[in-house]
């Protein structure tokens, strides 16, 4: 009986994943084409995409098995890097934004993921009276949710 269990079980948890549907790299490209508006795609690594932006910045895209956003992230949030994740979440110009009215400064690194306590956000790197600063900015509404020294 325990051998019928065990034999049941392996076979029903490797196969699932066989069945999951998986979005054809067609559907990830057309669907980088909105998140990144006028990129090129310049790389692809299974389901992870660097994009070129208008402005030749590096934007990169990780996508889920079921095509929706995992993460993305750059190097130039203020300097020409663009991503509009839509389903009502704010782009990152829109956070860029944000973070100025709160009076912050994003320089350089920035991503966007799901945070477990705060739900969709954009992280950056920022100075704040000559420190490196970390600011976290919620997708929702624009709120500055994290603000704090980095130390690393």
């Amino acid at each position: 009986m325990r051998l019928l269990v065990f034999l049941t079980t392996a076979a029903i948890g490797f196969s699932l994943p066989a069945y999951a549907k998986k979005v054809s790299e067609a559907q990830m490209k057309e669907s980088l084409t909105k998140l990144v508006p006028e990129s090129k795609v310049v790389k692809k690594d299974g389901d992870e995409y660097e994009v070129m932006t208008p402005k030749n910045t590096i934007v990169e895209v990780e996508f889920n098995r079921d095509g929706s956003v995992d993460e993305a992230s750059g190097d130039a949030a203020a300097v020409g890097d663009a991503f509009v994740p839509g389903n009502g979440m704010i782009s990152l110009a829109e956070a860029i934004e944000s973070l100025k009215k709160s009076g912050k400064t994003a320089a350089g690194d920035w991503s966007y993921k799901k945070s477990f306590t705060n739900g969709w956000v954009y992280e950056f790197e920022g100075l704040e009276n000559g420190k490196d600063m970390e600011y976290q900015v919620s997708a929702k509404d624009g709120s500055l949710v994290k603000d704090r020294r980095d130390i690393l």
